[in-house]
């Protein structure tokens, strides 16, 4: 992405996760605030939303992720987790939804410092108010040392934290993915849900092709979306960073959890996992 503007896909998935609100009413992720942090019109969100018909395993995506780092986070905080680390947070709306909140867990929203003063603008637009729990954390990860930034924004290093990495590792390098569970292995009683992207023969072919021109498009705009992985391999890199508990969740589980919850779900499978990963 290009350093000094907001991050194209981060927009992407608000509209997603607006849209899910209007067409399919939340069933997946209730979340009031996807509308009023987007500050676009309804019949737009809409338009975004049914320009294609495969339009629909996006929002299937992008809300079922959310959903599985969400629950399986409240299991976390059932355990003792006070502190949460949301990596690449794009315009992200838990921390206006914190089903927690009596808790005091303080909540770090790490991204782009261009992307998060544009959601900073866009909360102010709407006029809703910062958690006082919450902590904004500019980084971009293949520049910042993320441990450095964190600390200095008030992170314990030595209590049990859990992450989210949403959206975000297709878009970074293998060097940049190595150094970032690198550091989340550090962390006492690690826990971390992320979602990563096969290579494309994993996807039907519809899907594939538009995967491709997605890709090409987003190369355009200085978002490289290319780092595939095979579900071994993820387990292998995992492994090495002492992960030794991984959940994969691919596809087809996603569509069977949650794909009746989508209205008009298209056909098709597309070659994305959602992993719970901890120590």
């Amino acid at each position: 992405m290009k350093p000094t503007e907001p991050s194209r896909t981060a927009l992407m998935i608000a509209r997603q996760r607006a849209a899910h609100q209007l067409l399919d009413h939340g069933a997946i992720l209730n979340d009031p605030f996807a509308l009023k942090i987007l500050r676009e019109d309804e019949k737009d969100v809409l338009q975004f939303a049914t320009r294609h018909p495969v339009a629909s395993i996006g929002r299937l995506i992008t809300t079922a992720r959310s959903r599985i780092a969400e629950d399986t986070l409240s299991g976390a905080v059932e355990t003792g987790v006070r502190q949460i680390v949301i990596l690449g947070a794009g315009l992200d709306t838990f921390a206006l939804r914190n089903p927690h909140g009596a808790l005091n867990i303080r909540i770090y929203e790490v991204d782009h410092p261009a992307t998060q003063v544009w959601k900073l603008d866009r909360l102010a637009e709407a006029q809703i108010a910062l958690p006082s729990e919450l902590v904004f954390v500019p980084v971009d990860f293949e520049q910042d040392d993320l441990g450095e930034k964190l600390v200095a924004a008030g992170f314990q290093l030595n209590s049990p934290t859990f992450f989210t990495w949403l959206g975000v590792v297709p878009y970074l390098t293998k060097e940049a993915i190595d150094r970032t569970l690198d550091y989340i292995s550090s962390i006492p009683n690690p826990e971390v849900v992320f979602d990563y992207v096969e290579p494309p023969e994993a996807f039907s072919e519809e899907l594939r092709q538009i995967e491709k021109a997605r890709a090409e498009q987003l190369e355009k705009i200085g978002e490289r979306s290319d780092t595939r992985f095979e579900p071994a391999t993820i387990a292998a890199i995992l492994r090495s960073h002492g992960f030794c508990s991984i959940e994969d969740i691919g596809f087809e589980e996603i569509a069977s959890r949650f794909g009746r919850a989508v209205q008009g779900l298209a056909p098709g499978h597309a070659g994305v996992h959602v992993v719970h990963a901890w120590h």
